[in-house]
């Protein structure tokens, strides 16, 4: 095998609760991610030396810092890979989005690299070694709907959203930087962790479980939401565009700025999709899915 394509999924938080903040200064979480449809792609080839990338959109850096350049670099010290690879991105998840999209392509890398160079390495262990580059990239690796816990790497498998609930997503624009939204986070709440927009995780994963989305609704919030709100009033405007349009639930994914809204029918969400549009150009109908990293071919 000298080629392999992945398919690599976003992700939206139906839910966001911290709980306090461990010594090493990482936040302990409790939260529900869900994988949706909306994703990039990877063609990862390989060559007798070295690390090419190339990406669709331009704003991806090329260099060391992108996430898929240090997990290739981290594979090929711990596993003494022989070899190179050129990868080519095709970016369609946004960028620093609260989505995912460099975790969810480091995941690809993980589960490419394993397969095209035989390293044979069980999903277990390529979680255990995605923790040394980022904490969503484990639930990108298994996919489709986890409660995570703890710093966002133990994961328990739940039940998905209905794959016919209508998502609607929409990006202001403006980039968002997660460790800022935490710093201002611990900055607002450092004397009290009265938190606003706390989500019940209990009755969301009740909800869940029955397939009853009034529960699920109920159960839903993400605490980092009023903190990205302080400086993106964007937010609430595109919540309350996507309610006005038939929105039965609209939030914040991550830690934003990505707003995404449920719809029931076809007509609703793209009436809603086409007046967002105007303005934000990074908006999609998408739906939920039961898979992660997907394998899409190979040579």
């Amino acid at each position: 095998m000298d080629s392999i394509r992945l398919r690599a999924r976003a992700k939206i938080n139906l839910s966001i609760d911290i709980k306090g903040i461990f010594e090493d200064g990482y936040h302990d979480l409790e939260m529900v991610m869900q994988s949706i449809n909306l994703s990039d792609y990877l063609l990862i080839r390989k060559v007798n030396q070295g690390f090419k990338m190339t990406c669709s959109n331009p704003d991806v850096p090329l260099d060391k810092k992108n996430i898929i350049y240090k997990t290739w670099n981290l594979l090929k010290e711990k596993y003494l890979i022989d070899g190179g690879v050129e990868v080519f991105l095709e970016k369609n998840i946004p960028i620093a989005a609260g989505m995912a999209g460099g975790s969810t392509d480091s995941a690809a890398m993980f589960v490419g690299i394993n397969r095209l160079f035989e390293l044979g390495l069980s999903e277990s262990e390529m979680i255990e070694d995605s923790k040394a580059i980022g904490s969503d990239i484990a639930f990108c690796i298994k996919g489709g709907t986890h409660l995570a816990t703890g710093k966002g790497c133990d994961l328990k498998r739940l039940l998905g959203l209905d794959r016919n609930i209508k998502i609607l997503l929409c990006k202001p624009n403006i980039f968002v930087s997660t460790k800022r939204v935490y710093k201002r986070f611990d900055s607002m709440y450092k004397d009290s962790f009265d938190l606003i927009n706390k989500p019940d995780n209990e009755i969301l994963l009740s909800g869940l479980k029955n397939r009853d989305n009034e529960m699920i609704v109920e159960g839903m919030g993400n605490v980092l939401e009023p903190v990205t709100k302080t400086w993106c009033k964007d937010i609430q405007r595109i919540e309350n565009t996507m309610n006005k349009f038939g929105s039965y639930k609209s939030m914040m994914s991550g830690s934003g700025p990505t707003v995404f809204g449920f719809f029931k029918d076809y007509k609703s969400v793209n009436k809603c999709s086409s007046i967002l549009k105007k303005r934000y150009s990074q908006t999609y109908i998408t739906s939920a899915s039961n898979k992660g990293v997907e394998i899409c071919g190979n040579k």
